[in-house]
């Protein structure tokens, strides 16, 4: 492939503990999380999600050794991986959600249909790609600031793309495409760089709508880190609220 993609090695960092986050006075506490607890099984399925983003990238830059269509297939792969996970997370931080706690829903496996259910009872399920510059305040967070950033209705898409891709087709149909062209390498460029742009550092809304949960796929430990931002209007602060993932804790 000609187009070099973008990687998560260089993904942003949430903010240090030590620091306030957004422009209300801030309280932050370094927390650690019980076994059963969403957010430690949102940070393992983020963990996971890094380490697929960036197998895209090996494989784009020749480093698995595939010649492109077998690359293009590969990468289809993880980007259908990517988006189930990304689904998934979303059940799991939107557990609180009756529809989220049937039967129906914690049997469910297909992601556009997770992400359709949770946004009908909740339309900020999806994440939010989030900007965190340092001000003399403190952290200025930006949501949804990134337009290359992939949206709603293009993970929907790309869920789609990735069963058309993957699927070698009909009798009638397996001699008609041809050799992907370079237009369709770039679209796995594309794709890539849109779930790296959403997903390095972002928002989830909570269902109630009192948490913020800041995530970044890379803290300095090379592992998620998530932040559970909870502001208080009526005092003028934010309770902020740290978790650390390690190897010993996501996987």
């Amino acid at each position: 492939m000609i187009i070099q993609p973008c990687s998560c090695s260089g993904a942003q960092k949430a903010a240090p503990a030590e620091e306030p986050v957004g422009h209300l006075e801030s309280k932050t506490v370094s927390d650690s999380l019980p076994p059963n607890n969403a957010v430690r099984s949102y940070m393992s399925l983020m963990h996971e999600l890094a380490i697929r983003i960036d197998l895209v990238a090996t494989a784009c830059d020749g480093g698995l050794n595939l010649r492109p269509p077998y690359a293009r297939e590969y990468a289809y792969l993880q980007f259908r991986r990517c988006c189930e996970l990304m689904a998934l997370g979303c059940l799991f931080l939107h557990g609180d959600l009756p529809l989220a706690q049937t039967n129906s829903a914690k049997k469910e496996w297909n992601a556009d249909k997770i992400m359709r259910m949770l946004n009908k009872a909740h339309p900020y399920a999806f994440p939010q790609s989030v900007i965190t510059e340092r001000t003399t305040l403190g952290m200025n967070i930006k949501a949804n600031a990134k337009p290359e950033a992939l949206s709603f209705d293009e993970f929907k898409k790309l869920y789609a793309e990735c069963g058309e891709v993957l699927h070698r087709g009909t009798i009638r149909t397996v001699e008609v495409f041809g050799m992907p062209s370079q237009v369709d390498y770039e679209k796995v460029i594309s794709w890539q760089c849109k779930i790296v742009h959403l997903m390095n550092e972002h928002i989830v809304v909570s269902a109630n709508g009192k948490d913020l949960y800041l995530i970044a796929l890379r803290s300095p430990s090379g592992f998620p880190q998530c932040s559970i931002l909870t502001p208080d209007p009526a005092t003028g602060t934010m309770k902020v609220r740290q978790f650390k993932a390690d190897s010993g804790r996501t996987l």
